[in-house]
């Protein structure tokens, strides 16, 4: 969560902890298991509202999950969110007017646009969708290859050039609610993820990051707002990869000429998921009972590599002799062209290294009159079954036939 402006920059600032209290609700509550990869930071993540706290973690009063010590190995935790909890609508008057501090002699187009906004009258309510009007209407282009933006940064963007990516949406709406006298602050994340077809997990990836704003609203809370989805819904409707310009390069994986790749990558990450659940020991009853059902009795992270390597190893060598079968598997058709080669070359037809099949059947034919017709047969259908559109067994079972029952006079 994002507090402080320098007018360029925002930053979390200073933070504090609160006694975790599980939000009340009747909206649906999920449980789920997260395994999040080391990132060296205390940072935990939950699907919003988290309804528990994972071992060994905390809570600050603006809802963000921190570990006790930063996350230097891949962690598993199992956590429960609820979906439309019942807000606070409280707050203390320092907290809100920490969300409407701006600083000063930057960005005075979107303060002045704020102030008539205010002139002109309503309540905060009017403010936020005022300003959602504004993005809507704007004419904005989301893209991850935006300009650079100078010393005004939010004025450069909401009226000059008009093209960003989230960050840029969530920062130039939060400016212009603080200008009208609406508490708000930047929230990062992530939205979306990607569902495994092979095992039904969802990934989340960097390339899945977010922000968005909160804003106060008196009587109801925080509210969360998503200036993004105002501007360009398509990039939170359809996803990052349909919301890009045509012209733009996508991340190597989200190409749609990768389909086949991304298949392969599934299989594999549930693979390495199963690995990482069972295996490597987040629960150590799981570890001694796959290790058991081996016929290792104490299993040691010496023994855990001895089976790691074993297993790549065997895998690595069945792969290979597979791909080597395929090598030297000889093609049918080939195979009986170089038959019939080597026939001519008997009768001292031999072919040169340049000469292709329709003139080396011909050359043959008039060089062995007596057996013209069955050479340039051959010849023909060669290069029918070699250079047509598909060769079916039939024509290629009759090719073998007649290079097998060539003689020559």
């Amino acid at each position: 969560v994002l507090w402080d402006f320098d007018g360029r920059t925002w930053s979390a600032g200073l933070s504090h902890l609160v006694n975790f209290q599980a939000p009340q609700g009747s909206g649906r509550s999920y449980r789920y298991s997260v395994l999040l990869e080391p990132h060296n930071r205390y940072w935990l993540f939950a699907l919003e509202t988290a309804a528990s706290l994972p071992e060994r973690s905390r809570m600050t009063f603006d809802g963000q999950l921190f570990s006790h010590t930063p996350v230097r190995n891949r962690l598993r935790y199992e956590m429960v969110s609820l979906v439309n909890p019942e807000r606070d609508p409280r707050e203390t008057r320092s907290t809100l007017n920490r969300a409407l501090r701006l600083p000063a002699d930057y960005n005075k187009r979107t303060l002045a646009l704020a102030e008539e906004w205010r002139r002109i009258g309503g309540s905060d309510a009017d403010m936020l969708n005022r300003a959602l009007d504004f993005l809507r209407r704007g004419g904005y282009t989301y893209t991850l290859e935006p300009p650079l933006l100078g010393t005004h940064s939010v004025d450069e963007f909401l009226f000059d050039t008009k093209a960003g990516f989230c960050e840029h949406f969530a920062s130039a709406f939060t400016v212009l609610m603080r200008a009208a006298g609406v508490p708000a602050r930047v929230v990062t994340g992530y939205q979306g993820g990607e569902l495994n077809p092979v095992d039904q997990i969802i990934t989340v990836r960097q390339s899945d990051a977010h922000a968005w704003t909160e804003v106060f609203i008196v009587g109801r809370g925080w509210v969360r707002i998503d200036p993004t989805a105002a501007a360009m819904p398509q990039r939170v409707d359809i996803g990052l990869a349909r919301a890009l310009p045509q012209d733009q390069g996508l991340p190597f994986m989200m190409r749609p000429n990768m389909e086949w790749l991304r298949g392969m990558r599934y299989r594999w990450e549930a693979v390495a998921h199963k690995w990482n659940v069972w295996v490597l020991g987040y629960n150590p009853e799981r570890q001694r009972d796959l290790m058991l059902s081996l016929g290792m009795r104490d299993a040691d992270w010496q023994k855990l590599t001895a089976v790691l390597f074993t297993f790549l190893g065997v895998m690595t060598v069945a792969l290979l002799a597979w791909s080597l079968r395929r090598l030297t598997r000889p093609d049918p058709v080939q195979k009986a062209w170089q038959a019939f080669c080597r026939k001519l070359a008997s009768r001292g037809v031999v072919r040169a290294p340049q000469e292709g099949p329709r003139d080396y059947s011909a050359r043959a034919a008039r060089t062995l009159p007596a057996s013209r017709r069955p050479i340039l047969r051959i010849g023909a259908l060669y290069i029918a079954l070699r250079y047509g559109e598909r060769a079916d067994k039939p024509a290629m079972a009759r090719l073998k036939r007649l290079v097998r029952q060539l003689e020559l006079a």
